[in-house]
């Protein structure tokens, strides 16, 4: 047990090295100092804030009670990310993998969370009393459930091309069956034919040599 977690970190631990590879070298190729947010745009946070502003037609309560919600289920997903990057950069850090500016970057994201994650429960208690003390529970359901459907569907997917494949390989061996079965069949008529032609060449020597005119004995 002890050996597959070990093979767990060590890949965790190389797959986040690649990550923060490349995002400390392109940081270093366009000269940038301020620390680059450890996750790309947030859009769900976007669309709720074009929805809060927009006036014509007036955003309705349910499309921003929906976008909320959709704004706190991409926070849950990147509270989990962060948990899982969180122990695997500590260690880098501690032997000198990463340098400690890219810690730095890492816990003003998580800063950063934490200050969207109380904006999400203010928001919602705008809404209805008390619903910023479930929302995130809520959300985190949703996105469990929405992992669920896609390993479901992932596994379906699996499960059709693993289907297909075989159909495929059923195919190529009764292609190769029928094939060999033709090949063997052309063999035999092939012997057959060769035989029969050295038959006939055998009895059309026999009869040559037959109507052949014996030679007369000389009389003493």
């Amino acid at each position: 047990m002890g050996s597959v977690w070990l093979a767990i970190t060590y890949i965790g631990g190389w797959i986040l090295s690649m990550r923060i590879f490349g995002y400390f070298w392109k940081n270093r190729k366009l000269a940038i100092n301020d620390a680059e947010p450890w996750f790309p745009e947030n859009k769900p946070r976007a669309l709720y804030i074009s929805l809060l502003q927009q006036t014509e037609p007036e955003a309705t309560d349910a499309q921003l009670r929906a976008a909320l919600l959709r704004r706190a289920m991409e926070a849950v997903t990147r509270v989990l990310s962060m948990r899982e990057d969180k122990q695997v950069l500590a260690n880098l850090v501690k032997q000198g993998t990463v340098g400690d500016d890219i810690w730095t970057e890492f816990t003003v994201s998580e800063k950063e969370l934490e200050y969207e994650i109380m904006a999400i429960v203010e928001e919602a208690n705008t809404f209805k009393e008390r619903w910023g003390q479930t929302i995130l529970q809520t959300a985190s359901e949703m996105v469990m459930h929405e992992k669920s459907k896609l390993l479901e569907k992932e596994t379906k997917a699996k499960k059709e091309e693993e289907a297909h494949q075989k159909a495929l390989d059923e195919q190529r061996k009764e292609h190769t069956r029928v094939q060999s079965e033709k090949n063997k069949e052309a063999r035999i008529e092939r012997e057959r034919a060769k035989a029969l032609q050295e038959l006939l060449a055998e009895e059309d020597a026999a009869k040559k040599k037959a109507s052949r005119p014996r030679s007369k004995k000389k009389s003493h």
